[in-house]
């Protein structure tokens, strides 16, 4: 029998996405500004990179950098807590996602 670690805890990429997007498990009920939506399809963009091994680590550094500083000056001042939050954890997440195969 598999005993559960912390990282069987962890959130998945996914859902994080989904909440960015402000949706699925994880809706807050109140509209980010329209220019938020436009990023969690680059999340997604990434994570389909990393899973396909088709992007090095200084892209996605560099890619993750930017959509953070993008999706936050996108909020305003709507929700700024809770879009700071999804995104961090958005940037720990993918770099766990990035070295899941590596160990």
């Amino acid at each position: 029998m598999k005993k559960f670690t912390f990282a069987d805890l962890q959130p998945h990429v996914e859902v994080l996405i989904d909440a960015l997007e402000n949706k699925g498990a994880s809706p807050s009920g109140i509209s980010y500004n329209q220019e938020v939506y436009k990023y969690p399809p680059k999340y997604r963009e990434i994570l389909n990179k990393i899973r396909s091994k088709t992007m090095d680590f200084e892209s996605l550094v560099y890619e993750l950098y930017l959509l953070n500083h993008l999706t936050l000056k996108a909020a305003g001042t709507n929700q700024i807590d809770r879009i700071t939050k999804i995104v961090q954890a958005l940037d720990i997440f993918l770099m766990k996602e990035y070295y899941k195969d590596k160990n």
